[in-house]
């Protein structure tokens, strides 16, 4: 089992599809039982897509086709300082464009063509739930079944009393405490080993939290866990499967789960948005079926096609209609007028898609971009990559959509006014499944809910209207969606223009600390962490507000308000092996936090200063506005002075900081950090005021 997870040369993680962009998904799908969605409100009539009018033909005349897109990427990999990209049209069957633009390797010159091979990213997730569904035509694997009967032994500790299957897993509905991993696994200290499925499952298990098929949350260990399944169930590796099964069958000769000598010769560089070369790196695990697979322009046709005609390829039937429409039907919603998820694909920048029925799958890995959408009824599937991380894909299907399926005229949504008293249920603070640190406030005011949140130290406050019970409008016309309890209650709100990879449960105010003033500037924060499950009492109702905190306590406070997971690496410092917060300490070193201690010592349980919070504070990664020149008042370490100034010139400071006549500010940065000073900056640096 690998230990070591850090890379300073590849600070990067394997990002989910598409995770900091705005997706809005469209009116479409097929009956979901209640049993399905256990949720009240949750069972889903069929929604019947929009007739197919007759004009625009589509994508359908090759030079048409050439010509849009020649004229779009003339101009656009300028525009996102795209190297090359790769890009594919098919229609009823047939290839209508398969076509390179710039270059593989600007160094060399290299042009992409399309034998170019790129690593896909998350696309390979529909790849194995193909596969998944493959297995499940032959009646080897049930996708209703606990999935603990495909692990060969491997155990996921499970609270909920009820099991998980496949088809929770393949829709990203499974109930993990921890389903998406925020450690580099991408990285070159991985060059040239081999790490395993299994130890990586081990590495990184989570435990089931929630009931699976309640909520959704973007989940990469999910795919990695059904990769393995087929692993178990075949007695096959996973890219031994793929190869024999998919790859091969399909006629895709240059696609693989591992970097083949003979694919590395033919791929593509990786670029970051700048246009500087990422070293080269390996995976963890070396075949990962959530983000590994690597393919081309050529290839990727061949499985688009396939799909498009009902899984035939060929006189060989590779999946049943049955299971193609699983993948090509969205089977999760969070409102009828929100679809989320079929088998495999995801909704996708729908708020682009100009009424049509899509579905679509992005992918991210260091370096390269991808994204494919499939318009099922009308037999067509289109497919994108190109090696840097910009968003030039968003930018390409909002031009195809407009230029192929021109938006029709719409009605305007109606919209009703609340009461005080029905808007109370949705009233409160709202807590992101996949980034917990992304906090929603809901309010009333005047006939409407106002949704507030800081997204990155930015404030965002919008009205939503109410467009039916569970359905709400914002002032950009974005759709948020609101899921109820059995009791009428509210359990989740979606707001995928903010957050499109996960729900956000409902929090539970707790009570108040019996030592806290309800007068304390300090005491808003503190309640909001306590509800947030970021802090506790000393004992019982009392907080000790103005008792000191420790390096320890400060860490563990600060991961949990991120929700990154506890290590279970070993770490470098020497006096913490055996210290309650070690797993939290490590893991802030992996987040890059900390910087080197002197002798290896961490001193956990010295209390921390105000100046080293500020160190601290400011190593994280948040766009920190740039404000005023600040100039600092009282001692503070030479060390120290860039991080508080940072803080002072964000407006990060607390309700009794000074600001002296001559306008220095005194940060107090030798005192040490109060309980109740923590709460609060903590609060002021992630959550909504």
């Amino acid at each position: 089992m690998r230990k070591k997870r850090v890379s300073k040369v590849l600070a990067v993680t394997l990002s989910t599809s598409l995770a900091v962009t705005y997706l809005i998904a469209l009116v479409g799908g097929y009956s979901v039982s209640a049993e399905q969605l256990p949720l009240k409100g949750q069972t889903i009539t069929a929604i019947q897509t929009a007739a197919v009018p007759a004009a625009p033909s589509g994508p359908v005349d090759p030079k048409e086709v050439e010509a849009f897109a020649d004229n779009y990427f003339g101009k656009s990999l300028k525009k996102f300082n795209v190297p090359g990209a790769m890009f594919v049209v098919v229609q009823d069957g047939q290839v209508v464009l398969s076509k390179g633009y710039g270059y593989a390797n600007k160094e060399s010159k290299t042009p992409v063509d399309s034998n170019t091979v790129f690593r896909i990213g998350s696309i390979s997730k529909t790849l194995t739930a193909a596969a998944v569904l493959q297995l499940a035509d032959q009646g080897k694997i049930k996708l209703d079944q606990d999935i603990q009967s495909y692990l060969g032994g491997i155990t996921i500790p499970n609270s909920t009393g009820k099991l998980l299957t496949l088809e929770n897993m393949l829709t990203h509905m499974t109930g993990f405490d921890f389903p998406y991993e925020k450690d580099d696994d991408a990285s070159p200290d991985l060059l040239n080993q081999e790490n395993s499925l299994r130890d990586f499952l081990m590495d990184r298990m989570p435990t089931i939290v929630r009931t699976p098929g309640e909520a959704y949350q973007y989940d990469d260990y999910a795919f990695a866990l059904a990769g393995y399944a087929v692993e178990q169930v075949t007695g096959l590796p996973f890219h031994e499967y793929m190869d024999k099964n998919i790859f091969q069958p399909l006629g895709m000769n240059s696609s693989h789960d591992l970097v083949t000598p003979e694919l590395k010769a033919r791929m593509a560089a990786a670029y970051d948005p700048e246009g500087t070369p990422y070293p080269e790196y390996g995976l963890y695990p070396t075949d990962m079926p959530q983000g590994g697979m690597l393919s081309t322009g050529s290839d990727m046709a061949k499985f688009m096609i396939m799909l498009l005609q009902k899984g035939k390829a060929g006189d060989r039937q590779m999946l049943s209609e049955q299971s193609v429409q699983r993948m090509s039907k969205f089977s999760v919603f969070a409102h009828p007028a929100i679809p989320i998820t079929s088998y495999g694909f995801e909704s996708i920048f729908n708020e682009l898609s100009n009424g049509q029925y899509v579905v679509s799958k992005g992918g991210n890995i260091p370096g390269h971009a991808s994204f494919t959408w499939l318009l099922p009824e009308r037999k067509t599937g289109m497919f994108v990559i190109y090696n840097n991380d910009s968003e030039l894909r968003s930018d390409l299907y909002a031009a195809f959509m407009d230029h192929y399926y021109p938006k029709s005229t719409e009605m305007p949504e109606s919209v009703s006014p609340l009461t005080e008293q029905q808007a109370a249920r949705y009233v409160g603070l709202y807590k992101d499944l996949h980034t917990p640190s992304f906090v929603t406030r809901i309010t009333y005011n005047n006939g409407q809910l106002v949704a507030e949140d800081r997204y990155k130290l930015g404030n965002g406050k919008t009205t939503l209207k109410k467009i039916d019970p569970l359905l709400f409008m914002d002032d950009h016309g974005k759709k948020i969606a609101f899921l109820e309890q059995k009791d009428g209650g509210i359990a989740y709100m979606y707001r995928p223009s903010k957050s499109p990879i996960a729900y956000s449960p409902k929090i539970q105010e707790k009570a108040l600390f019996s030592d806290v003033s309800k007068e304390s500037p300090y005491q808003p924060s503190i309640e909001k962490l306590h509800s947030l499950d970021i802090i506790n009492g000393r004992d019982g109702r009392s907080f000790d507000p103005k008792a000191s905190v420790t390096r320890a306590e400060f860490i563990t406070m600060l991961l949990h308000a991120f929700g990154y997971p506890p290590s279970k690496s070993k770490s470098g410092y020497m006096d913490i092996e055996h210290h309650f917060a070690f797993k939290e300490i490590q893991a802030a070193v992996e987040q890059h936090w900390l910087g080197e201690e002197t002798g290896g010592r961490f001193e956990p349980d010295r209390t921390i200063t105000r100046e080293e919070m500020a160190v601290i504070l400011t190593r994280i990664p948040l766009p920190w506005p740039l404000g005023d020149e600040v100039r600092l008042a009282g001692k503070t370490d030479e060390s120290a002075i860039k991080a508080v100034s940072k803080l002072v010139a964000a407006g990060v400071t607390d309700p009794v900081t000074i600001t002296n006549s001559d306008g220095s500010v005194d940060f107090r940065s030798k005192e040490p950090l109060l309980r109740q000073e923590a709460s609060y900056f903590i609060d002021k640096i992630l959550f909504v005021p």
